[in-house]
């Protein structure tokens, strides 16, 4: 079953940058071959991904403990969202630090079902859609528990393969909209540098855990940017959020600051260029950070490689 997993992780992350690639064509096609080169990365990574596969133990009451962990934080996290008003990134932030803080164990579940939660209300869609994407989730993060560990944004892309799967069998729609994010890229690129570095240092340098440390980051944002930024303040607040997935990190996939920086110039690059793509879907700005992290360790192995390579 890991198989099913892996491809869909896969699969989900390059619709998502692919998707953005060939439109970048029209857009800005200076960019393209470097767009070229992170979907190159990812590919890269991911075959190398294939040896390191592991199977774990099966029984019914881990996949049970699992679905309703990613449910349950899919339907807490969309209840605070919707119903009480206090948006998506405050509620998976609430959410993600309730859930370090009571369930650990279950901690990283809870956050995964956070994400399917952050679907947009604009998006066309009701509750028993969020309970049947949680339900969705819950299947897939049990399928893909043994593939791709240590990656930031790996929850994100479960989640965001849920709302996928939603538009195709019910009458969920995404926006429509168009987005010009260009202007104020250099922001982006500030922010997604900055909290994806605090992420891993919380969690990993000062022991805090990544669920508790992309948490803290996420609702941080999610409270303080309105009053800095006024009508930028969402999209930095989405920076930031997806930021910290990729500061959620192990040590073994992302060992050092530099190639956290490196992942993070990456995502805010991308977050720019698929701003019309899936937009309003829960886990796309953990798709992002996912795919970053990926190509990143990617591009650096090719980096490695043809570094071994030169004439000594």
């Amino acid at each position: 079953m890991r198989w099913i997993g892996y491809i869909i992780l896969v699969f989900m992350t390059l619709l998502l940058f692919v998707v953005t690639l060939l439109s970048s064509v029209s857009v800005d096609p200076l960019l393209t071959p470097f767009l070229f080169m992170i979907i190159l990365g990812i590919v890269i990574e991911s075959l190398k991904a294939i040896p390191l596969m592991v199977d774990s133990k099966d029984s019914m009451q881990i996949f049970l403990m699992t679905v309703i962990s990613v449910l349950g934080g899919a339907l807490a996290t969309y209840i605070v969202s919707v119903y009480l008003e206090l948006g998506a990134i405050v509620a998976a932030g609430l959410v993600g630090i309730i859930a370090a803080s009571t369930v650990k164990k279950y901690a990283v579940e809870v956050y995964c079902g956070a994400f399917v939660g952050m679907v947009s209300p604009a998006v066309l869609h009701d509750f028993s859609h969020t309970f049947l994407a949680g339900l969705i989730a819950g299947v897939i993060y049990y399928l893909s528990r043994d593939t791709f560990k240590g990656y930031g944004g790996r929850l994100g892309t479960i989640a965001f393969a849920s709302w996928i799967i939603m538009t195709l069998i019910s009458n969920v729609q995404l926006l429509d909209t168009i987005h010009e994010w260009r202007t104020f890229g250099g922001s982006i690129v500030v922010y997604s540098f900055g909290a994806a570095l605090i992420t891993y240092i919380l969690s990993l340098r000062l022991n805090n855990g990544a669920v508790m440390a992309s948490s803290i980051v996420t609702l941080t944002g999610g409270l303080i940017l309105p009053a800095v930024h006024g009508s930028s303040a969402g999209v930095l607040a989405g920076v930031v959020t997806a930021a910290s997935f990729v500061g959620m990190s192990s040590k073994e996939k992302m060992n050092s600051e530099f190639e956290i920086a490196f992942s993070s110039i990456i995502m805010s690059i991308m977050f720019i260029y698929s701003a019309n793509h899936f937009s309003g879907a829960g886990g796309k700005l953990g798709t992002l950070a996912f795919g970053s992290v990926v190509s990143a360790r990617g591009i650096l192995f090719l980096m490695k490689k043809a570094a071994h390579r030169r004439p000594q």
